[in-house]
C-alpha cells in the first residue's frame, strides 16, 4: 500500500504543488519538480486502483479477512488521491467502492 499506492500519490503531489517548488523530494536538499512525473504518478495511481480492485474482488479487506494497517494506508491513499490529484476511484471499481464504504464507516475513520 505504501509503495504502490501512497508513494505514487505523493510523487504526483510533490511534483505538481506550487508550494513545493524546489522541494519535490523531502529531506534536507532541494530538488526541482519534474512535470512528467505527475503524469507518471497518475498512471501509477490508476494501476493501484486496478490492483486494489483485483485484491478486494476476493477478500473483504486489503490483507485478507480482517481489517489491518494495510487498510488504513489504503484508505488514506484513496482519499488523498481523490483530493490532492483529483483522482477519485473509478465508479466501475465495485469492490473498492464496497471496501471504501465499509472502512470509511469505522469510528476511527471519522475521528
Amino acid at each position: 500500500m505504501e509503495v504502490e499506492g501512497f508513494a505514487a500519490v505523493m510523487e504526483g503531489v510533490r511534483n505538481a504543488a506550487a508550494g513545493l517548488k524546489g522541494r519535490a523530494i523531502s529531506g534536507p536538499h532541494g530538488y526541482e519538480q519534474i512535470p512528467a512525473l505527475v503524469e507518471r504518478s497518475k498512471q501509477r495511481v490508476a494501476n493501484f486502483y486496478d490492483d486494489l480492485e483485483a485484491q478486494l474482488g476476493h477478500a473483504a479487506f486489503v490483507a485478507g479477512g480482517h481489517f489491518s494497517a494495510a487498510d488504513i494506508t489504503a484508505l488514506a491513499t484513496v482519499d488523498f488521491a481523490a483530493k490532492a490529484l483529483a483522482m477519485p476511484m473509478p465508479a466501475t471499481h465495485v469492490a473498492v467502492t464496497r471496501w471504501h464504504e465499509v472502512v470509511s464507516a469505522r469510528p476511527s475513520a471519522t475521528a
